[in-house]
C-alpha cells in the first residue's frame, strides 16, 4: 500500500497540509499549480474580488476543462475505450482469418 505522506501548500497564498500517496505527490503538485494559475487569470481579469467566488469560478473553470478532455461529443472516455478495445479485437480476428 502506497504511503500517505503530508504535503504543504499554498492556494490563494494560505498554507494547507493536504494528505497524499507518495505516488501521487506529483500529481497533485500540478493540480495545485493548475488551481493557482486559474485564480491568478480570474483575479487579474479584475471583474471578480471576492475570495470565496474567485475560487468557485477556479474550481468551476478547471471542472469545465475536465469535462472537455473527457468528452467528445457526446462520448465518454470509458465509451471511447470500449469502442477502441472492440476495434482491436475486431482487427485481431480478421488478421487471425487472414493468416489461417
Amino acid at each position: 500500500m502506497d504511503e500517505i505522506q503530508q504535503v504543504r501548500v499554498e492556494i490563494l497564498g494560505r498554507p494547507f497540509n493536504i494528505g497524499t500517496p507518495r505516488s501521487e505527490h506529483e500529481t497533485l503538485m500540478q493540480a495545485v499549480k493548475m488551481l493557482n494559475e486559474k485564480i491568478a487569470a480570474i483575479q487579474s481579469s479584475g471583474r471578480i474580488v471576492e475570495t470565496d467566488k474567485i475560487v468557485i469560478m477556479a474550481a468551476l473553470n478547471l471542472a469545465h476543462d475536465l469535462l472537455k478532455l473527457t468528452m467528445h461529443g457526446d462520448l465518454a472516455v470509458g465509451d471511447f475505450d470500449r469502442k477502441m478495445q472492440d476495434m482491436i479485437q475486431l482487427c485481431e480476428s480478421t488478421l487471425t482469418l487472414v493468416v489461417k
